[in-house]
């Protein structure tokens, strides 16, 4: 009779939080359940086991969740968005989980230069492109980073054979209401204008982004400038520019290649001429 007074003091109850049910519970339990055993079942129900979409790890998700988690803890910590540096134009910007998860998918390396570099790429081209009709020797075009608090890209533009500099494109905004971005070329001794490359669009239905050059001197509109593709597996893109002066004309085909290692990358336009 002593004992078994001393082992029922050891129990008490309490009641189910769901449905108020006693629960009989001892004294010496750590987590006391706060369920009964039916209401415990129907919660249980109420979860079910799904994989990380990376490492294959177990996670719960909950029936009532509208977006089930797809990535572990760990997955969550590794892929978390990560700030890196434009190896262009030196600013900082974030690249998402999503991007992350879709590099690894696709066996991409991560982006190494920023939206508004990638943006401006086609302009740059555009420019170059446009330059390359104004000079009867091959171009050499490096893409270089200006300033140290506020940096900026220059495309130096240089006489291949001799290393001269013959101009150079800057990236600048037009407009206060609308703001636009425009690349302009400048002849480095004199300062003066070369031309002007605005964005514009090709096409009614399905319309393609262009840029369009403007000469500064004769105040008119002279070159148009798309995005190519070739290859089927491996595809490259290249910009391919065409003089609205001479239409029958060599198109200029404008590449823009990373060199360098991983540490210091650098950016050169090549520059060359293709019959149509």
């Amino acid at each position: 009779k002593e004992c078994k007074a001393k082992r029922s003091a050891q129990w008490y109850e309490v009641r189910c939080k769901d449905c108020g049910t006693g629960i009989m519970v001892n004294v010496n339990w750590t987590n006391p359940p706060t369920l009964c055993k039916e209401c415990k079942a129907k919660r249980d129900a109420q979860w079910y086991k799904t994989s990380c979409e990376v490492c294959h790890t177990t996670i719960y998700a909950h029936r009532s969740w509208e977006k089930p988690p797809t990535l572990c803890e760990k997955c969550l910590k590794d892929f978390a968005p990560k700030d890196i540096r434009c190896s262009q134009c030196g600013n900082i910007f974030t690249v998402s989980t999503k991007l992350q998860l879709k590099c690894r998918e696709k066996g991409w390396n991560l982006p190494t230069r920023c939206f508004q570099c990638k943006h401006d790429d086609l302009l740059i081209k555009g420019a170059i492109g446009a330059l390359r009709d104004q000079f009867d020797f091959p171009l050499e075009t490096k893409i270089e980073q200006r300033g140290i608090i506020l940096t900026d890209k220059v495309a130096v533009v240089r006489n291949k054979k001799t290393g001269e500099i013959v101009a150079t494109v800057t990236m600048d905004n037009q407009g206060i209401i609308l703001p636009k971005r425009v690349a302009i070329a400048t002849e480095p001794k004199s300062n003066k204008l070369i031309s002007k490359t605005t964005e514009g669009t090709k096409g009614i239905v399905l319309q393609q982004r262009t840029a369009e050059t403007y000469d500064m001197d004769k105040r008119k509109h002279t070159h148009v400038t798309t995005i190519e593709e070739t290859g089927i597996v491996f595809k490259k893109h290249y910009a391919r520019t065409v003089s609205k002066d001479t239409p029958s004309s060599e198109d200029n085909i404008t590449r823009i290649l990373k060199k360098g290692n991983i540490f210091s990358p650098k950016y050169v336009a090549e520059t060359d001429k293709e019959k149509r």
